[in-house]
């Protein structure tokens, strides 16, 4: 137990608690470990979602899959991270993709009604919860407004202006990686790479690493209008 307490204290959930705290939590709790081969499914599109899952080993996708067969992954969820979360108490609890094993995984289950006795006990928890909840909410309406700019260059441009606002500075550092840039922006990483790599050659932009610099920042304004 102490090696998967040690791993929970990764889960937003657990975020401010010690490892003998979390021991003690699951103590009185109900859950199961589940382990799961290379590309084996873990949950279907549209399957009952009626427990949290943490992935205490591996790395598990989160796959959107469509009418044409189609599929495309929009995150990779790793170590100490949940899933499930923004779907547990909504009225109708079900998957919104599927979720296939990266790589051998092992994921925690803890059911809807063992959360809201650990919310009960610990209002900490709650909150938490609550606050990771709004969080991607927050998320969420920010994708919206990055996918209704259409072209994925007024997109890519649009991020790149807020980045440049926030750090105060026309030399903007990613704080993330390409592969979750694409995965956010709902394109392939050698997509965005071909778009980036084409505002570098027209000299809007330059980069290196994970570093991008507005080299021309009015032709960047000038994309959105």
């Amino acid at each position: 137990m102490g090696n998967t307490a040690q791993i929970l204290q990764n889960v937003f959930c657990f975020k401010d608690k010690n490892q003998e705290d979390i021991s003690r939590l699951l103590e009185n709790l109900l859950y199961r470990v589940k382990d799961y081969g290379k590309n084996e499914l873990i949950a279907a599109q549209g399957e009952s979602a009626e427990q949290l899952g943490i992935v205490l080993q591996g790395q598990v996708e989160v796959q959107k899959i469509y009418p044409n067969g189609k599929n495309m992954t929009i995150a990779r969820i790793d170590e100490g991270q949940p899933f499930g979360e923004a779907v547990l108490f909504s009225r109708e609890p079900l998957y919104p993709a599927t979720i296939l094993a990266s790589i051998p995984s092992k994921v925690l289950y803890i059911g809807k009604r063992e959360m809201l006795k650990l919310f009960a006990s610990d209002p900490d928890i709650l909150l938490s919860y609550m606050e990771n909840m709004s969080d991607r909410l927050i998320m969420l309406n920010r994708k919206i407004e990055i996918l209704s700019l259409g072209s994925l260059r007024r997109q890519i441009a649009f991020e790149l202006l807020k980045m440049a606002d926030k750090q105060q500075t026309d030399t903007v550092t990613l704080p993330y990686s390409k592969r979750v840039w694409a995965e956010h922006l709902n394109v392939t990483r050698p997509s965005l790479s071909r778009e980036i790599g084409s505002m570098r050659d027209q000299g809007i932009i330059s980069f290196s690493g994970n570093r991008i610099t507005l080299v021309d920042r009015r032709a960047v304004e000038e994309i959105l209008d």
